[in-house]
């Protein structure tokens, strides 16, 4: 499906925007529309062709609220006015992002020059306090979607230290457009970085040291007690802020590793035995605590955990081992430690990359499952083929018909690797394909004697009079040469709905699927027609797994 880049919508004339954005002369596939009314008009642009990859969604507070109106009301009927208003705005961008890619929504400024009322707006239900309500009410029925995102334009006002007025009666009254001119170019700014933040590579390690960095001092030269970390000095302040940030990342899905020229034995009982300490040995899930040059324990990190350099963030207080790290690791991400420690956290916390817009359940256990990986890992070593191996991690994999649409919204949007369709569907638009009845999804779910995986694959197929297709074949890489994906064949093939028909899988071919591009390309089960297409092989000969056990629901 063919993406443009960028759709301004909006409920004034955008030109101004537009034109700012082009003044700046930003790269940006940009296109726009604009409505009297959005609400009224919403079918009208759930009904665009385009599909595209960022929309932003900008209004204006009183085309949607009449605060003329609401001010007069009652209490509870002022609420319930906003709610059915905002479960109607909610609803409506719901619909949209299930045809685009990413929908950043902007909150609504606050009115700053409208002040009639005096001390009673920052009153419950007068019109400030209300406007907070509305962005709050918006806030909560938005944060679920994956790929809807929030802009709250008064916190980046704040942050700006704006030094323009944001409403502007002369645009109101003449254009139908009450934002300033110097807001319409505040807004043009907001649009464009927003654009630029989602071409960062996202963090999802960061591989630290230890010493003067998550504590002060070296922990081979002093007692783990005199070490500065907690309120025994300032500086043993700010690392102790720092390790609650990191076990906030971690978390919400990070992943933490450790790269420490040390031994092991001062290491641990740092970790175990000062009361300072707020991150546990056990929050990491991969540590190189040795000394080798830390390029390679890093290299190591990166293969243990199968993550890529450019999703690594390396945090190092030495400027020599940054750029000895850089300059054999391309890819990877440095943090530049700042001279002065009380910077830390400030620096820290405005990493773009460290940004997220949901967490799953998946990232709320991720370290749990890295960990487990690494148990199975080490396990291997005892037996001599992959097989044996395999086969005493005692398997059990169950196929049912898809239940869990947000884990398949969450797979569509950060699968890479094993994804042979690259679309990107949110749970409205899978939930549409299955009542239309133009699509089936199942879902795959994986345990064996180490834990649990959760749902590790997402198949949709589609079909058709005399054949079906698999149009959709998503597998996270934490079960990659398992076989899995043979097994899931294997049902396909042997499902009634599809017995007689022949079979095909589509594959879009890119740099970040290589890894299911090679699988298929090789598959003894697979008939390649062309770049773009597969045939099933039917009464294909499926090497079985002792212990593994595939239950359909």
């Amino acid at each position: 499906m063919k993406r443009d880049n960028t759709l301004i919508l909006t409920d004034f004339n955008n030109d101004l925007i537009l034109n700012f954005i082009k003044s700046k002369k930003k790269s940006f596939k940009l296109k726009s529309k604009y409505y009297d009314n959005l609400l009224i008009n919403f079918d009208q642009i759930l009904s665009l062709k385009e599909n595209y990859e960022f929309l932003f969604f900008i209004s204006q507070i009183n085309k949607f609220f009449n605060f003329d109106e609401i001010l007069t009301l009652k209490e509870n009927l002022k609420i319930k006015k906003i709610n059915d208003i905002t479960d109607l705005i909610a609803l409506n961008i719901k619909r949209l992002s299930s045809k685009h890619k990413k929908i950043i929504f902007f909150l609504w400024p606050q009115d700053t020059n409208d002040d009639y009322l005096g001390f009673i707006n920052f009153k419950k239900t007068g019109k400030n306090w209300l406007i907070n309500y509305i962005n709050l009410e918006i806030a909560s029925k938005l944060s679920a979607e994956e790929n809807i995102y929030i802009i709250d334009l008064n916190f980046k006002l704040l942050q700006c230290h704006h030094k323009f007025e944001i409403y502007d009666n002369k645009t109101k009254y003449l254009i139908d457009n009450h934002y300033s001119i110097g807001f319409m170019e505040f807004l043009a700014e907001e649009i464009s970085s927003t654009i630029n933040f989602f071409k960062f590579k996202k963090i999802k390690l960061l591989i630290l040291d230890l010493d003067n960095t998550l504590w002060g001092g070296e922990a081979g030269e002093r007692n783990y007690n005199s070490l500065e970390l907690g309120p025994n000095s300032i500086k043993g302040l700010v690392y102790q802020d720092f390790q609650k940030r990191l076990k906030i990342l971690k978390k919400i899905g990070f992943v933490l590793a450790i790269c420490s020229k040390n031994d092991i034995k001062n290491v641990k009982k740092v970790f175990e035995k000062n009361k300072n300490m707020i991150l546990s040995f056990n929050d990491f899930s991969a540590f190189r605590v040795n000394w080798q040059n830390k390029n390679e324990n890093v290299r190591e990190i990166l293969k243990e955990l199968n993550l890529r350099s450019e999703n690594a963030l390396f945090i190092d207080d030495t400027n020599y081992e940054r750029d000895i790290v850089k300059s054999d690791i391309k890819e990877i991400q440095i943090f530049e430690f700042p001279d002065n420690i009380l910077l830390l956290n400030e620096k820290f916390n405005q990493l773009k990359q460290l940004q997220k817009n949901t967490i799953s359940k998946t990232d709320i256990n991720r370290t749990k499952l890295y960990l487990d990986e690494k148990k199975r890992k080490s396990s291997r070593d005892k037996f001599f083929n992959k097989s044996d191996w395999l086969s005493s991690l005692k398997i059990e994999i169950k196929i049912r018909k898809l239940k869990n649409l947000k884990r398949a919204e969450e797979m569509f949007l950060r699968t890479n690797q094993f994804n042979t369709s690259h679309q990107v569907l949110s749970s409205q638009k899978i939930e549409e394909l299955i009542i239309k009845k133009k699509r089936i999804f199942y879902e795959v779910e994986m345990i064996d004697k180490f834990g649990d995986y959760g749902i590790i694959s997402i198949i949709g197929i589609k079909i058709e009079r005399k054949k079906f297709i698999v149009t959709d074949f998503l597998q996270s890489c934490r079960v990659f040469q398992r076989n899995i994906e043979m097994h899931i064949l294997q049902f396909i093939l042997k499902n009634k709905d599809f017995k007689d028909r022949d079979g095909f899988i589509l594959i879009n071919r890119n740099k970040k699927n290589i890894y299911v591009q090679d699988l298929f390309d090789n598959s003894s089960y697979l008939e390649k027609i062309n770049s773009k297409s597969y045939r099933l092989k039917k009464n294909c000969n499926f090497k079985e797994i002792k212990n593994i056990k595939t239950k359909i629901n």
